[in-house]
């Protein structure tokens, strides 16, 4: 087994992990989990011995073979499938020995010896990984420099799984690859007979995988049984049982007590009060871990939301004289929540880049407000921040007149709090320029956000941030994404393209996902049992359009009630200043007779105003939750 003993990592001077001491046995499947920056990439060096630990010992079982996943792929002249059965050193050991040798006795032990590793099947077995990971039949044949950088990580990672080894390292294998792929990579890991030790920031794609999670936080490593939704709630049971986590537990359950307090006592509203225990009942599984998290966020309401907000009349696009996508017709409506479905390649960013205006329809047109905001993100736009400029200045030029406080508290609630928000983005991480860049669309409040793979270089917690805001977001969503929990969540209706072609999926993201592995099983059409039937498709699309239409008719609910809960807390802050004053001694001996009579009839009249404004905010929260749109 795997052993850790009083381990400590250093990053410079900055310690990331310190006094680790736990053990992984043979054919564990580990979740490494933690915050972007907590040392899960160093911890997997110090496994594959390229970083010493700085204290402490790791053991490995002597002879096993380590596999990892590199962190690039070069361009070269060599075939792919070359390159991906370069993967198996000891094949290739065998096949030169076998070219070079002019011994007949020694020729007959070498052909055992590659037939003992099953060796005259690699290039096949090669093949078809590469044909798992999305790659077309005649792709392992052209050179490793033909393909793009993405293309190539997928190279380097069917290489990775080529290799025969006892201890699998994979750092961020889903980023580029699709949502296909990554069902694909699932089925193949759980198979897989060694050890395997993953960082990966998909919800789902860790709950399918691993049987055990490692977990760094505050330096420390916390090893869990179980899959990463079983890890959550155990640590939020710990955290539950500590001092600083009941705290910060506090200020999340001190509204609901203070309703139900008051509620109780009130005929009227006894049946409010008992929701609202409902809520605090919830609140006590998942809050501990809400609450600790450092980024909130929150996207604006749009002020104007038009129907439709965005049309495609037979619009297609040509480019290099290839047609990138087949003419669509679509409108898109305030409540939608649409996630686009398809393997790389297949043009959904393509669609996207269309809907955006970043692409002119080579036939048809596009036909949007004018004065509407249209918000898109784009999985290269973190490569065009300025690397000089701040956060506040990149929002500062985006919007001249804004106050550098309102910025300020939007770039907090995205992680950039205090100093960070003034360093130069030249020294940011991957995660880092994403938060920025989907700052940025947040500030200009739009009316359709368009999103093409946003959680890419994101961790769990600014996952789970984001797809909480989403959730709640009142314009238009066309997502984009391998992040299954993410489409999940906030998608009710999918499209589907392929090759180019553009088409309403008639089904849910499970019924997708059972229709992608029956076509794996039979390398054909899907099965009998992926297909829905005409009935279960017309009330799929019924229920999706009756959410729909609730949605839109919640909306100036859901915006009252945001307005009341603003208005609340600005009353307590008020009342929170007020009590301060009052209580401090200096006030009773200044002498001056007006401001404590003065003080103490303010300290009234917000009280009123703040049970008047939490009674409108109650209302309004339990109509919603009658009609089911709060969590």
């Amino acid at each position: 087994m795997i052993r850790f003993e009083n381990v400590e990592l250093r990053r410079g001077v900055q310690v990331l992990v310190h006094g680790a001491s736990f053990s992984i046995h043979p054919g564990w499947r580990v979740g490494l989990t933690g915050a972007n920056g907590c040392g899960k990439s160093s911890l997997l060096a110090a496994l594959r011995r390229e970083l010493l630990p700085d204290v402490g010992e790791i053991e490995l079982p002597q002879g096993w073979v380590c596999a990892h996943l590199p962190q690039e792929v070069a361009a070269s002249p060599r075939r792919a499938v070359d390159y991906v059965l370069d993967g198996d050193p000891r094949l290739r050991e065998l096949q030169e020995r076998l070219a070079n040798c002019d011994d007949g006795e020694e020729h007959g032990h070498l052909y055992a010896e590659i037939d003992a590793i099953d060796g005259w099947s690699a290039e096949a077995r090669a093949r078809q990984l590469l044909s798992g990971l999305g790659f077309a039949p005649e792709d392992p044949d052209r050179t490793v420099a033909e393909f793009s950088g993405g293309w190539r990580m997928r190279l380097g990672l069917a290489r990775t799984l080529m290799t025969r080894s006892d201890l699998l390292l994979l750092d961020e294998p889903t980023n580029h690859l699709d949502f296909e792929t990554i069902l694909w990579l699932e089925e193949w890991l759980r198979r897989y007979p060694g050890t395997l030790i993953v960082i990966a920031h998909d919800r789902r794609f860790l709950d399918a995988v691993v049987t055990h999670v490692a977990h760094i936080e505050h330096r420390q490593v916390q090893l869990f049984n179980g899959s990463y939704s079983q890890a959550e709630r155990r640590r939020a049971e710990i955290m539950a049982q500590s001092e600083s986590a009941a705290v910060r537990v506090a200020r999340e359950r001190e509204h609901l007590e203070r309703f139900v307090a008051r509620f109780r006592a009130k005929a009227s509203k006894a049946r409010q009060a008992q929701s609202r225990l409902k809520r605090l009942e919830k609140l006590d599984e998942i809050a501990v871990i809400r609450a600790s998290r450092p980024i909130h966020l929150h996207i604006p309401a749009p002020s104007r939301l038009p129907d439709p907000l965005l049309r495609l009349d037979e619009a297609g696009v040509i480019t290099e004289g290839k047609v990138r996508l087949h003419p669509a017709t679509l409108r898109l409506r305030p409540e939608d929540r649409i996630g686009i479905l398809g393997p790389n390649g297949a043009g959904k960013s393509t669609l996207l880049s269309l809907l955006a205006g970043n692409l002119a329809p080579s036939q048809g047109t596009r036909a949007v407000d004018p004065d509407l905001a249209v918000g898109y993100f784009a999985q290269h736009q973190r490569e065009q921040l300025d690397e000089a400029v701040s956060p506040l200045r990149h929002l500062q030029r985006q919007d001249p007149r804004a106050s550098e406080q309102d910025l300020r508290n939007l770039l907090g609630g995205f992680g950039f709090s205090g100093v960070r928000a003034d360093q130069p983005v030249a020294g940011f991480s991957g995660g880092e320029r994403v938060r920025l860049v989907l700052a940025m669309l947040v500030w200009q409040a739009p009316a359709v956000l368009l999103l093409d793979e946003p959680t890419n270089h994101l961790d769990l917690d600014m996952r789970e941030a984001l797809a909480e805001a989403l959730e709640s977001y009142a314009g238009a969503l066309v997502l984009v994404s391998h992040d299954r929990d993410l489409l999940g969540r906030v998608c009710d209706r999918f499209w589907r393209v392929r090759g180019g072609w553009m088409e309403e999926y008639d089904g849910d993201l499970e019924d997708y996902t059972r229709e992608f592995s029956s076509s794996q099983r039979t390398r054909g059409a899907p099965g009998p049992e992926a297909t829905v039937g005409a009935a279960d498709r017309d009330g799929q699309r019924e229920r999706r359009q009756q959410a729909a239409r609730q949605r839109q008719a919640l909306q100036p609910l859901r915006k009252a009630a945001e307005r009341e809960e603003a208005r609340c807390s600005r009353l307590q802050a008020e009342l929170d200043a007020i009590g301060e004053a009052l209580a401090d001694p200096a006030l009773y001996t200044k002498g001056e007779d007006d401001e404590l009579p003065a003080l103490v009839q303010r300290q009234g009249r917000l009280r009123l105003e703040l049970e008047a404004a939490e009674a409108v905010w109650m209302e309004a929260l339990e109509t919603l939750e009658r009609a089911g749109s709060l969590p």
